[in-house]
């Protein structure tokens, strides 16, 4: 827990718990956050010295990201969104006032493994929830390295380029690198969690039940960054006890391979399948009453976020009317691998992003889908 988030627990009052919905939507759907990370965690990059640098935009190295007075000044007003790129073809929609889009980050070592962009339709009561990629390839000036051009290391690099807020500057960089990904998607609030915010909220439910496609087994010895992972087959407890191993899960070892243990198929097809239900169950706990103010003071007092008392008054009475579990869409960022200087990047496929926005915007179903048909897209299990 930062230094930040430790005041932010002392001010905490009964007033605070009107961020309900927003933090339970951004916390419970940040339980996969570190999803992405690989089955033995990365060794630690170098620790840039830390200066008194201003903020700069990610990618150009020259202008700063956000204000966040503005931001919260304007989200007071009727929610109206930061928009990043006036000339974005989806402008228009973008300026719309009825989401709030939430970057949740999943961060060990200082690295956000996982980046996920969640939309919230307060219309229609739809989430729209966009993985991106850790390896997704986003070009910035100055860099040291090639391996910095994977936005994972935004958060990084930023967090240690100022000497206070520093998950703050971390978010705000990675922040204006997924808007402009997404054709200047606006970005209100972020939240970031870590390994142990996930174990202290399935303390709080108490664990779902999961249905295990095969034996999980995974073993790394690395001193300082053990993990071992042996999660049976069948309908499983996933609660305290396991669910970083179950999270972190995506192949075992070749030792255990040669025994007949199994990896994900497809890459990271299967997993997002089983890991879908995993989502849709811990938020239907953390929605229940006798869980739902738990989840939420747990929240407020322990992860690191910028929403504010009005943002979470406003979205809270929007999502306690109707949001639910079955109305959560997941989506992977459109692209393929590729590599660049001998390492292996996400190149992102910029008219899958047009028409994975289109879709999630209502766009394209309006304009292409026959009478009587679903619009395709970049839905993730379909």
């Amino acid at each position: 827990m930062t230094k930040e988030t430790k005041e932010r627990k002392k001010k905490l009052g009964p007033g605070r718990l009107a961020l309900l919905a927003l933090l339970v939507f951004a916390a419970v759907t940040a339980v996969v956050a570190l999803t992405d990370g690989k089955s033995a965690p990365a060794p630690a990059e170098p620790v840039q010295t830390q200066t008194d640098e201003p903020l700069v935009d990610p990618k150009t190295g020259e202008i700063e990201v956000f204000e966040q007075d503005e931001i919260d000044e304007r989200l007071s007003q009727d929610m109206m969104p930061i928009v990043v790129d006036e000339n974005s073809p989806f402008y228009e929609v973008f300026s719309g006032q009825d989401r709030v889009n939430v970057l949740l980050l999943g961060v060990a070592d200082l690295m956000s493994d996982t980046i996920m962009v969640a939309s919230y339709d307060m219309e229609n009561q739809e989430v729209s929830i966009i993985s991106i990629p850790r390896d997704t390839y986003y070009f910035r000036r100055k860099t040291d390295n090639e391996a910095e051009n994977k936005i994972n290391c935004i958060y990084r690099v930023y967090y240690n380029r100022v000497k206070e807020n520093q998950p703050k500057a971390g978010a705000e960089a990675v922040a204006a690198a997924a808007s402009d990904i997404l054709y200047g998607m606006p970005i209100h609030c972020y939240a970031i969690v870590e390994y142990e915010d996930v174990k202290n909220i399935m303390d709080v439910i108490g664990g779902v039940e999961v249905h295990i496609p095969f034996h999980m087994k995974y073993d790394d010895t690395t001193k300082g960054k053990e993990l071992h992972i042996d999660i049976p087959a069948g309908d499983q407890i996933i609660d305290s006890s396991n669910v970083v191993e179950f999270l972190r899960f995506r192949h075992t070892n070749p030792w255990f391979a040669s025994q007949g243990y199994k990896s994900y198929y497809g890459g990271d097809i299967q997993r997002t399948e089983v890991q879908r239900e995993f989502v849709s169950k811990v938020l239907s706990e953390c929605l229940k009453r006798g869980n739902l103010l738990k989840v939420v003071k747990f929240c407020v007092e322990n992860i690191d976020h910028n929403i504010t008392l009005t943002t979470g008054f406003k979205v809270a009475k929007k999502a306690m009317k109707g949001l639910s579990a079955e109305n959560i869409h997941m989506y992977s960022m459109p692209g393929t691998d590729t590599t660049i200087g001998g390492l292996s990047f996400w190149k992102v496929d910029k008219d899958g992003v047009y028409s994975m926005l289109e879709e999630i915007y209502g766009l394209k179903e309006a304009e292409e889908a026959p009478e009587g048909e679903a619009s395709s897209g970049q839905k993730e299990g379909q």
